[in-house]
C-alpha cells in the first residue's frame, strides 16, 4: 500500500487483525526502526500506515520508503521462528543456512550451514545441529513442527540456488514452522543480473 487510504482498503479485504511492515529496499530490520505493527484492526490500518512511515523516516530518513505492505497476520502460537537462507560464496558456490530465525537469529547465532547440492538427509542434519532443535520436535507439551516441510524447504532453496546462479542472496525470515507446515512470513533477495553470464 502506498497510502494510508490504500492500507486500510488492503486490510478491510483481508479482514480481522492484519501485519503492517515497511517496504523499504534500504530497511533491512524492519522492527528495529519502528517499521513493524501487529494485530492492527482494518479500521486501524491508515492510522498504523501514517505511524510506520514517520518513525522509519525519522529513525532511518537516508531509507527510501515504497510504502507499507499489509498482510494477514499469521498465528504464531503453536510455531517456531526459523530462517531459511542462501548467500553465494565466489569459491564454493551455494551457502546453504538454516536456523532459529526472527529477531533472535543475530542474537543467538544458532545456526548451521551446508554447500549445495545437498541431500535430504544433509538437510535433516542441519535441523539437528542447532542448539534449539529441542524446539522443533516439541518440547515442554508443544507438538513437533513439520519437519518434513522444513527439510524440503531447505531443499527447495538449494535447488533454486543452483537454477539461477543470478541470484546471490535470499533469506526466508521468519519462516514460521508449526505442526502443519511452513510458512514464509518475510524474505529478503540480492541478486546479480550478470551472475548467470
Amino acid at each position: 500500500a502506498e497510502t494510508p487510504e490504500a492500507a486500510a482498503e488492503v486490510a478491510a479485504r483481508i479482514g480481522g487483525p492484519v501485519a503492517m511492515k515497511v517496504a523499504s529496499p534500504d530497511v533491512l530490520h524492519k522492527s528495529d526502526v519502528g517499521g513493524v505493527e501487529l494485530g492492527v484492526p482494518p479500521e486501524g490500518a491508515a492510522d498504523a500506515f501514517d505511524a510506520i512511515v514517520e518513525r522509519v523516516r525519522e529513525r532511518r530518513p537516508d531509507a527510501e520508503v515504497y510504502g507499507v505492505r499489509v498482510e494477514e497476520q499469521a498465528e504464531t502460537d503453536r510455531g517456531v521462528e526459523t530462517i531459511v537462507g542462501m548467500t553465494r560464496d565466489p569459491q564454493f558456490g551455494p551457502l546453504l543456512m538454516f536456523g532459529l530465525g526472527g529477531i533472535f537469529v543475530e542474537v543467538f547465532e544458532d545456526v548451521s550451514f551446508r554447500v549445495a547440492p545437498l541431500s535430504r538427509d544433509e538437510a535433516r542434519a542441519m535441523t539437528e545441529e542447532i542448539g534449539a532443535a529441542a524446539m522443533l520436535r516439541g518440547t515442554r507439551g508443544r507438538e513437533s513442527v513439520d519437519l518434513d516441510a522444513v527439510e524440503e524447504t531447505i531443499g527447495r532453496l538449494a535447488a533454486l540456488a543452483l537454477a539461477f546462479p543470478e541470484v546471490r542472496e535470499l533469506d526466508v525470515n521468519p519462516l514460521l514452522a508449526t505442526p502443519d507446515g511452513v510458512t514464509a512470513l518475510d524474505f529478503r533477495l540480492a541478486f546479480d543480473p550478470d551472475g548467470g553470464a
